[in-house]
């Protein structure tokens, strides 16, 4: 199983943790503390196969925005930093998003879902499933930060990315209901 990086990406990360330090300020700073992440989830998505029969998959973060501060949000930035468990240390993937709505959000309201997908992948020629049995399996765990305005980067959350695949809950979609009924056949 191989594994597929981004330095791009990766040193991107790595700079804007650092440069943002130094422009927050007192107001965003503020804002930022009152918000809290909800319906938070993690799992892994199925990106595809290429022409040579590899399978690839990613892993994604889900969640919405609560502002619990007094004001409205007008800018709000989010980013989820995928890390391996051998180099704990060292981004192996990202995602970004510029702000979490089109809108201001009110107070005491949620953003829609935002979905954050890494820009890399664990590659196999075994099943996506699979893969997660092979014995190069690395766990994977996400740090999801947000930036107020100009206020500095803060972990919301860490969490373990679990060995699933597709979001928690889609397994009732892809089931048969036991009431549904048989359509006639043509």
């Amino acid at each position: 199983m191989l594994m597929k990086p981004v330095v791009g990406c990766q040193l991107f990360v790595v700079l804007a943790l650092q440069s943002c330090s130094a422009c927050s300020d007192a107001k965003s700073e503020k804002i930022l503390r009152a918000l809290v992440l909800e319906d938070v989830s993690a799992y892994w998505a199925i990106q595809g196969q290429d022409g040579e029969k590899n399978n690839y998959i990613h892993p994604v973060v889900r969640f919405r925005v609560l502002n619990g501060s007094d004001q409205d949000l007008d800018y709000v930035q989010v980013m989820a930093v995928f890390k391996r468990e051998n180099l704990p240390d060292e981004p192996w993937g990202n995602a970004f998003a510029y702000s979490i709505s089109e809108e201001p959000l009110p107070p005491g309201d949620s953003s829609d879902a935002i979905t954050l997908r890494s820009d890399t992948s664990f590659i196999s020629k075994d099943s996506p499933r699979q893969m997660f049995l092979n014995e190069k399996w690395e766990e994977v765990e996400v740090e999801i930060f947000l930036r107020v305005g100009p206020s500095s980067w803060q972990i919301l959350e860490t969490r373990q990315v679990p060995k699933h695949i597709g979001a928690p809950g889609l397994e009732k979609f892809l089931e048969p209901a036991e009431d549904a009924e048989t359509l006639p056949s043509q």
